[in-house]
């Protein structure tokens, strides 16, 4: 941790105290080494950094005391995240706490956990998938990251789903992204395209006519692009969307490019969902000159 996370309810008139079974006092004790009239980085969650000074330390409870710092500042900006709308379809547990970690590490807006038609049901039911253990491990990453925001989480039972309840966010000056790997479509004479056989190659929104449309053809390949030739200036909100390990399904492919959403590729590897994720948003990040402008605090 390199900074310790309060909660507002924990204060009282400035004071704040953490059981012997609390994590925080943990790390202070063990990982810190620190004992009475020390101080340490502590921050409100969603609020200001500053710092605490402990003013008890026993076995059993530390007591501190914590001041916001003269140098925090103050207008909306300095504490915005970057306008990043990660859809991300539910991955295997293990690998959903190091998303977590990491993109509350390097700073996002919201992630929308969406279930998907290649992935597993029983993922969203998992222990992982508790709101308090999500927040746990957010809370987690940006710990390490020194910061004191926190992304929203959302949820959704679908694609499908996720488009009827979240869609009127999305605004016509809005970027949309949804991460692939390349592959390509045989059509048959018998069957719709959503019954249709798929194998590696190219895809992307701009054919999308063309697979609905023409089943005489025998190969349907709309366009994709290199990830880093996305336009995104860091301040329009981006809406990036990453499937889980198994991939994006056809249908939930066609449903994107329905809602406007180009397709981008980070080359024909197949990602872990981990890599792709945290990859993807340091890539938009990097691109649109954050880490230029917001820099290490």
């Amino acid at each position: 941790m390199n900074i310790i996370l309060l909660r507002q309810e924990e204060l009282s008139d400035g004071n704040f105290s953490f059981a012997k079974t609390d994590e925080r006092f943990l790390h202070i004790k063990k990982v810190l080494k620190l004992g009475a009239g020390a101080v340490f980085k502590a921050g409100i969650i969603d609020g200001e950094k500053g710092t605490a000074e402990i003013t008890s330390f026993s076995d059993e409870l530390l007591t501190a005391r914590f001041t916001v710092s003269e140098d925090a500042g103050g207008g909306a900006d300095d504490f915005a995240l970057p306008p990043i709308r990660l859809i991300l379809g539910f991955p295997r547990p293990i690998q959903l706490r190091r998303i977590l970690r990491d993109v509350a590490g390097l700073g996002i807006e919201a992630l929308y956990l969406t279930g998907t038609e290649l992935g597993e049901k029983s993922y969203l039911q998992a222990d992982i998938a508790a709101e308090t253990e999500i927040e746990r491990l957010l809370i987690d990453g940006c710990s390490q990251a020194g910061d004191t925001h926190i992304p929203k989480v959302y949820r959704a039972y679908s694609v499908r789903h996720f488009f009827d309840r979240y869609e009127d966010d999305i605004r016509p000056d809005h970027l949309r992204a949804v991460l692939d790997v390349p592959f390509q479509i045989e059509q048959g004479s018998q069957g719709s395209i959503e019954q249709n056989r798929m194998k590696q190659g190219h895809i992307g929104q701009d054919r999308v006519e063309h697979a609905y449309g023409e089943q005489d053809s025998a190969l349907c390949i709309p366009a994709m692009y290199p990830l880093p030739q996305l336009q995104w200036d860091g301040r329009q909100t981006l809406w990036l969307a990453v499937g889980n390990e198994r991939g994006w399904s056809l249908n939930e492919r066609l449903l994107f490019a329905k809602k406007q959403f180009t397709a981008y590729t980070m080359g024909r590897r197949i990602l872990r969902t981990e890599t792709a994720v945290t990859s993807a948003v340091a890539v938009c990040l990097a691109n649109s000159g954050a880490w230029d402008t917001r820099g290490a605090q």
